[in-house]
């Protein structure tokens, strides 16, 4: 206990923990200052994305009442989209969703690459021109949390931007961009989730978490310790 209590033991233990969390601390105290400096707008694209056309609700023919009755679904499952600026019903039953054109009445089909193109442009406001326009059936990580079938749509900007698209309505579901993917790769040191950079809640993370704690906390056990032995030392 006596030596538990000195002020070489506490040298040792944080010098120890110094070495192991070095690289880490690194990586935590670099990643939060790079997220710090880069605008969050700029990251998840806004300034890329154009204004929602609005709907046209006011041309609907068909009320959901009617669109219900017509499709024997109940009226409960219909929710309310848009593709560019044409009011659309969503109908869910089962596993499957079916979209309307609420102008028509008529069953809508997936996108073609032209319309995704079209579409695609008009929700671009940046520098550049649309390059190519891939429908994905397997995800990169960048379009995580997105299922597929999705519209890749690359842009030739300084951005490198890409617009991940519905293969249906053709809403912009995700835009990434080099300074995305600059936070996505600290983020990822700095939740220490070298996979699938989502989860902060794992094993590794948590003992980085303790072992720094226990590195403050001797630190300052260290600090009180040295200015004890400084005051009661005699004149």
């Amino acid at each position: 206990m006596r030596f538990i209590r000195s002020i070489r033991f506490w040298r040792t233990f944080h010098l120890w923990l110094s070495i192991l969390l070095s690289l880490q601390l690194l990586a935590w105290f670099g990643s939060g200052l790079v997220m710090s400096i880069l605008p969050i707008d700029e990251v998840r694209g806004e300034h890329l994305r154009a204004p929602v056309p609005a709907m046209q609700w006011s041309e609907a023919l068909l009320s959901p009442a009617e669109l219900s009755q017509q499709s024997g679904i109940n009226a409960g499952l219909i929710s309310l989209k848009q593709r560019g600026a044409a009011p659309v019903y969503q109908l869910d039953q089962a596993d499957q969703s079916h979209y309307y054109n609420a102008v028509t009445g008529n069953l809508l089909q997936a996108l073609s690459e032209p319309e995704v193109r079209t579409l695609a442009q008009q929700g671009y406001q940046g520098a550049g021109t649309l390059k190519t326009a891939t429908l994905l059936t397997e995800l990169p990580l960048e379009a995580r949390g997105l299922s597929a079938p999705v519209w890749q749509v690359q842009f030739t900007d300084s951005d490198n931007t890409v617009f991940y698209v519905d293969p249906m309505l053709g809403q912009v579901l995700r835009v990434r961009t080099d300074k995305w993917r600059l936070f996505d790769f600290v983020w990822m040191l700095h939740i220490m989730d070298y996979e699938e950079r989502d989860d902060f809640n794992h094993t590794l993370l948590i003992a980085s978490s303790a072992l720094a704690f226990m590195f403050t906390l001797s630190g300052l056990v260290l600090l009180v310790l040295t200015l004890r032995r400084k005051t009661l030392r005699p004149h």
